[in-house]
């Protein structure tokens, strides 16, 4: 893999280092236009089928960066969609952190962008290795038992078709530590935050649009716990407000304005300190429920049957091995 540090200042165009070129912020088929030259590419969460994350399609004066690719080939054939309109290259995509609702569409994205490289931690290798690696094996288990629901047996064989080719999710770029860098004119802040959602996670800050763009930090309908360090989580979710930040763009989910990150994040904690108590994990999963209530709607009852397994997950300290350096 090319160093971190080259790479950015390949990335940095020396005749434009300093400008954004924000453009006309027009509409891009099936995007949400965020302003300053930003759009967000929903993610999905359909009843009985995997997930796929927030994409959010920055533009800068030479190219475009693209957070994030979902899991879904519908997903990945929507982002590249709104990319052919938007008419200029993709040069970047940049990974918040490895699950697949996140990282599964790169292949298809490197095919049809040559010229783009892929930046993300290092996270990812162990992640291959351990969780991705075990999950791949209980999910073969399942489908050989007849376990797996019939209308979830394509995401599961399409999961494990992603994980077989693991190589190609790996970033060509590895960003460990923290980086100010200028994607062909737009310049970003990328965040690393230790033990949070995941062993390492990337999120991007936008100091001219104000704009944190922050993958897993924010989920919905619930906080996706799979491999995560909950005390982690809280402080990368401190310093997501400390950074300046009026916009949040969750992993899952609706932008947020600051007074609505701020209640999500009350949510959150006040969730992991049930948790973490003697209450009644009923409790905490209702708790987190009503306090999630504005976004969740009427998935209440998954939000809820999602709340009560990471409960378990924190009352059983299953995560704490997350939290170790």
């Amino acid at each position: 893999m090319r160093s971190a540090l080259a790479a950015l200042a390949a990335l940095a165009l020396a005749s434009c280092a300093s400008a954004i070129d924000r453009g006309t912020d027009a509409a891009l088929p099936g995007a949400v236009t965020l302003g300053n030259g930003t759009w967000l590419v929903p993610g999905g969460f359909e009843p009985g089928r995997s997930p796929d994350g927030n994409s959010v399609i920055l533009k800068g004066s030479a190219g475009a960066v693209l957070v994030d690719t979902g899991r879904h080939r519908h997903h990945a054939e929507a982002v590249d969609r709104a990319l052919g309109s938007l008419g200029i290259p993709l040069v970047a995509i940049v990974n918040t952190h490895w699950h697949l609702d996140h990282v599964s569409g790169n292949p298809a994205l490197r095919a049809s962008h040559s010229d783009a490289r892929v930046y993300g931690t290092s996270a990812i290798d162990g992640a291959l290795e351990g969780f991705l690696a075990d999950s791949a094996a209980a999910s073969r288990k399942a489908l050989a038992a007849g376990q797996v629901p019939a209308a979830a047996v394509p995401d599961v064989e399409g999961d494990l078709a992603t994980i077989g080719r693991g190589r190609d999710l790996r970033p060509d770029i590895v960003l460990d530590e923290p980086h100010d860098a200028v994607f062909a004119g737009r310049p970003l802040s990328l965040r690393i935050a230790p033990r949070a959602a995941t062993e390492r996670d990337l999120w991007i800050y936008d100091a001219a649009a104000r704009r944190a763009i922050v993958g897993d930090l924010v989920t919905l309908p619930a906080p996706f716990l799979d491999a995560a360090c909950p005390e982690g989580w809280l402080d990368a979710l401190r310093r997501v407000a400390r950074s300046g930040a009026t916009q949040v763009v969750p992993g899952h989910g609706p932008v947020m304005d600051m007074a609505a990150f701020t209640r999500w994040r009350t949510a959150f904690g006040d969730f992991i300190a049930c948790a973490r108590r003697t209450a009644a994990l009923e409790t905490c999963s209702a708790g987190w429920v009503a306090g999630a209530a504005e976004w969740i709607g009427n998935d209440g009852p998954r939000a809820k049957v999602m709340a009560d397994y990471y409960g378990e997950l924190i009352r059983s300290k299953k995560l704490d091995g997350y939290c170790r350096a």
